[in-house]
């Protein structure tokens, strides 16, 4: 079966380097880690069970454990095998993972208190990422997380070289956003601009 364009980027990216945080198009740890604090400043993820969607090698999971924050459940999806297989030994506390493409599988969405998204939405089209989003704020028990880069960001398209990743419409997402619930946060301020995050809660 041909590869998803969404997925053609990671693919590419696991076959030069393997099950490894080059792996994930992260551009830095810092950054990474930047938007994770983000998400943990909106949501107090203490007690609940999270699905974290695209989770690459499991730096979510690894970031709340090193930062105290004591979740019940952790599970982390990615459509890479490799991603996958490297996520698993590092044995992580309270912390599963599994191969699924979300994509062809949202029923997994289900049974989870939070679901976060963190630079998976980047190499999709705003169309389907827009789709799971509603799906998956739908699903959860008490919300979801996800970031993107902001089209708001004031730079000049023509300065920037992002693929495999895109600028998503914000003010379109923080629209969606309220029409799924009245209880929404969002900010661009951590990355000056170049990035955006929204929290829906229920």
């Amino acid at each position: 079966m041909d590869t998803p364009d969404y997925l053609r980027p990671y693919q590419e990216a696991v076959d030069s380097y393997g099950g490894t945080f080059d792996a994930t198009l992260w551009r830095s740890k810092e950054g990474q880690h930047l938007r994770f604090k983000t998400f943990c400043n909106f949501i107090d993820f203490t007690n609940s069970s999270i699905l974290d969607v695209g989770c690459g090698i499991g730096d979510f999971s690894k970031y709340l454990l090193d930062t105290g924050i004591t979740f019940k459940t952790f599970h982390g999806i990615d459509a890479m095998d490799e991603m996958i297989a490297t996520a698993n030994e590092r044995c992580l506390a309270c912390t599963t993972f599994s191969t699924i493409d979300i994509v062809l599988h949202t029923d997994t969405f289900r049974g989870y208190d939070w679901i976060t998204f963190s630079g998976t939405l980047n190499a999709m089209n705003e169309k389907v990422a827009t789709k799971l989003i509603s799906t998956a704020f739908r699903a959860s028990n008490l919300g979801i997380a996800f970031n993107f880069l902001s089209d708001q960001s004031g730079r000049d398209p023509k300065s920037e070289d992002l693929s495999p990743a895109s600028r998503f419409n914000t003010i379109s997402f923080i629209q969606h956003a309220l029409k799924l619930s009245p209880s929404v946060d969002f900010t661009q301020s951590y990355l000056d601009g170049h990035d955006a995050t929204i929290v829906i809660k229920k």
